[in-house]
């Protein structure tokens, strides 16, 4: 058997696939056989603690049930993955200066790197990472839930949240969302306690947690801002009395926070010069490049002025070696034609001032994020959060609790409102800022208004069902208000159900497949691929060359001395006559297509080998 034919057998997506199911479900085994000889073999429900609680099992089994059903049919990973994968690679090697001047914070890619060591396959350590994070913030939501409510409330609401579709999503990709979801929900609760119970050992935990929050993600740090500010006015009429035991909370909350989070502070100091919260770029740092195409058109194209290009490399991004996280563009030598030399000869720096915003603007960028968060949450569920909202007065436990949840949803929303003006004035696309990803942390501490709304819906069915005639055969069923809730909360997960288990990406599979195709088929261990995306080159274990403009795609792809380019349907279309000619002239051989017939369900992409 040949070397393709072995390479083709261990890539096969089938294979790989029952694998990952396979080595997921054989823990999920374990643990669940383990919790069944724990408790004897039954669950007594005259128990009571964490142990014997039926709620917390449900939930537990439930949302791992449903997050690792979801991530065996994920059939391929997010762009941001192979930032994530690449960083973990880094750390696993011991490179954490390289891992830590990445834009992405540093804390998933290091717990990913630590599973590595034990499970010696990145993309699904990085699974498994996301899967536990994710599995837990359900279980830390209904543990904060009970701590405030009863347990029904707090189990419908966190059912919900095993159930919800992007909660769901966001747990079987490899990226640092569930992760972020866990620390970001326990620093929030922990919040909470620490300011009613006025308990200096749960400030310092919650400054724990939002430090590890923030490492995970920068608008971790917003907790830390939220509680100190609760912590302050909370009785402010009794300052004179409380000011000191204030100051002492809100200085421990802070100090720790800092403990755990001044290394990377420090280091990003050291890399900037600047005290900054992130290595994300800052807008303020965007000009732009001018590059005089005709004498008719000019393109403008962004620049980070806090690092130096040459003027070629001015207008297009790093390449990314796959094969080897180490190896960057520079240690690849691309020679440059004549042509090419010629047409960027004149590039120029001209400042482009921030676009003037509106009222109309204002108002349109306020909609848009109203909207995105309504989409996001489900518009089914925000009719029970409107009627958890109206109803969640009515308990008094929870009547603080719906004031702190109320100010961390305002404060996050302003944020992503002043985040999508700033894109609208620089980029002049209302869209590119937030998507779901963002908006998704603000929506789950608001889902306990759904589950309030639920239960207070369930009985007010309750009611109406007892003193309706046209159901007499049905009373005694209806009976219990308990049961009127779960039959609601069971029409609302069959809602959530087709969207929450939708197969992820089932149309990008040619990704994939192209990626281990090329593995088996070129001559090179480490082929350069011209693409879009980077999932393109990591699926091949090779070398990224971004398409920076797709006008442009086969000047580029010679310019860089690209092996392959990549195209989806939608590229392919764009300049699909210049293809045509292009393998006229026998510039380009078309080398695979997924897939070889038209499907519906799949995307086609192409594959196309550069002539020299």
């Amino acid at each position: 058997m040949d070397k393709a034919t072995n390479a083709k057998k261990e890539y096969n997506p089938i294979m790989l696939k029952e694998r990952k199911c396979f080595s997921i479900c054989s823990a999920f085994y374990i643990i669940w056989h383990s919790v069944d000889f724990v408790n004897g073999g039954n669950m007594d429900k005259n128990k009571t603690g964490l142990l014997h609680d039926r709620y917390f099992w449900t939930i537990l089994c439930v949302s791992l049930i449903v997050r690792i059903y979801l991530s065996c049919f994920t059939y391929v990973i997010v762009n941001d993955s192979v930032a994530f994968t690449k960083n973990a690679h880094h750390f696993a090697h011991g490179d954490f200066g390289a891992g830590l001047r990445h834009d992405y914070h540093p804390l998933y890619s290091m717990i990913m790197a630590g599973v590595y060591k034990i499970v010696p396959n990145m993309e699904l350590s990085g699974t498994l990472v996301s899967l536990f994070f994710g599995t837990f913030a359900v279980i830390v939501f209904y543990l904060i839930g009970n701590g405030i409510f009863d347990h029904k409330v707090s189990f419908v609401s966190a059912i919900l949240l095993a159930f919800h579709p992007y909660a769901v999503r966001l747990s079987a990709d490899i990226i640092s969302e569930s992760t972020y979801f866990f620390f970001f929900v326990t620093s929030l609760g922990l919040g909470f306690f620490a300011i009613t119970r006025r308990q200096v050992s749960l400030f310092a935990l919650t400054g724990i947690c939002s430090a590890f929050a923030y490492l995970t993600r920068p608008e971790g740090i917003g907790i830390v801002i939220l509680v100190a500010g609760w912590c302050f006015i909370k009785d402010l009429d009794k300052i004179r009395l409380l000011w000191k035991g204030k100051l002492a909370s809100i200085l421990i909350l802070i100090v720790t926070f800092l403990a755990v989070s001044s290394p990377y502070l420090i280091f990003i100091k050291g890399e900037t010069g600047k005290w900054l919260l992130t290595m994300k770029r800052n807008f303020s740092q965007t000009k732009i490049v001018k590059i005089p195409e005709d004498r008719d058109r000019d393109t403008l194209i962004e620049e980070n002025v806090s690092k130096t290009y040459s003027a070629f490399n001015a207008h297009k991004k790093p390449v990314v070696n796959n094969a080897d996280p180490n190896r960057s563009s520079k240690d690849s030598k691309h020679e440059r034609s004549g042509a090419v030399k010629e047409g960027v000869a004149n590039v120029k720096f001209v400042e482009r001032p921030f676009e003037r915003l509106t009222l109309k603007m204002y108002l349109e960028s306020l909609v848009y994020v109203i909207t995105k968060y309504i989409s996001t949450f489900h518009p089914f569920l925000f009719i029970f959060f409107i009627i958890g909202v109206i109803n969640w007065t009515r308990i008094k436990k929870a009547r603080l609790f719906g004031y702190y949840i109320t100010t961390v949803i305002v404060f996050y929303m302003i944020i992503l409102y002043r985040l999508n003006l700033v894109n609208i004035a620089v980029f002049n696309d209302i869209q590119q800022y937030p998507s779901r990803r963002h908006v998704m942390p603000i929506i789950i501490p608001a889902i306990f208004f759904v589950g309030i709304g639920v239960h207070a819906t369930g009985t007010w069915m309750q009611r109406k069902f007892q003193s309706c005639s046209f159901i007499v055969g049905f009373k005694e069923l209806l009976k219990s208000t308990w049961t009127v809730q779960m039959i609601l909360l069971t029409i609302i997960i069959c809602v959530l159900l087709p969207k929450t288990l939708k197969p992820q990406r089932l149309d990008k599979l040619g990704v994939k497949e192209m990626g281990q195709w090329l593995i088996a088929h070129s001559p090179k261990p480490n082929p350069s691929v011209l693409s879009a995306s980077a999932r393109n080159a990591y699926y091949a274990k090779g070398i990224h060359i971004q398409i920076e403009r797709i006008d442009m795609a086969l000047l580029e792809a010679r310019s860089n001395n690209a092996d392959y380019i990549f195209l989806s349907q939608r590229e392919y279309v764009v300049i699909e006559e210049r293809l045509k000619q292009a393998l006229r002239e026998k510039q380009i051989k078309l080398e695979y297509t997924f897939p070889e017939e038209a499907s519906s369900s799949n995307e086609t992409h192409f594959l196309y080998k550069v002539i020299y």
